[in-house]
């Protein structure tokens, strides 16, 4: 068990730690680069920047959400590529999106540290990902956090 809630508290500091890395690219991103493709997708720095936050706010945190509050069965299908093509905004300021994902993310990881530790085994079926507990969800989060961070 003490295995278990250690590589737990790991993928919550993996949380974090993913604020941190983010904070220093786009620090580090000159103000000249961020509309310009890069990456095998062919994406703007701006677009990745804007698309993880878009994962964090509609995608992650509500599932996690929806599967401990409401005791969901069937987790809903969110299109994120749909939604970036008739909501992204490249004129917004990279620092907003980092500050918006920044709070999310901090504001999430606090509520998964006071999850009572049998709200990780809780599961729900997605239509895409299949039937999958609230720790596999956050293993997700946690790997798309580090694509986005490698792709900026």
């Amino acid at each position: 068990m003490d295995e278990l809630l250690a590589y737990r508290q790991g993928l919550l500091s993996g949380l974090e730690m993913a604020i941190t890395g983010l904070s220093r690219i786009v620090t580090a991103i000159p103000a000249t680069s961020w509309q310009l493709l890069s990456g095998q997708d062919a994406h703007t720095p701006h677009y990745t920047l804007a698309h993880l936050r878009v994962l964090e706010a509609r995608v992650f945190s509500p599932l996690l959400r929806s599967i401990t509050d409401q005791g969901t069965q069937l987790l809903p299908v969110f299109d994120d590529l749909a939604w970036m093509s008739t909501h992204y905004k490249p004129e917004e300021p990279p620092q907003l999106i980092l500050e918006e994902f920044t709070n999310l993310r901090r504001q999430e990881v606090h509520w998964l540290q006071a999850l009572p530790q049998a709200s990780w085994s809780l599961s729900a079926r997605h239509p895409w990902w299949g039937m999958h507990t609230l720790q596999w969800w956050v293993e997700l989060q946690l790997d798309y956090s580090h694509q986005h961070l490698a792709a900026l």
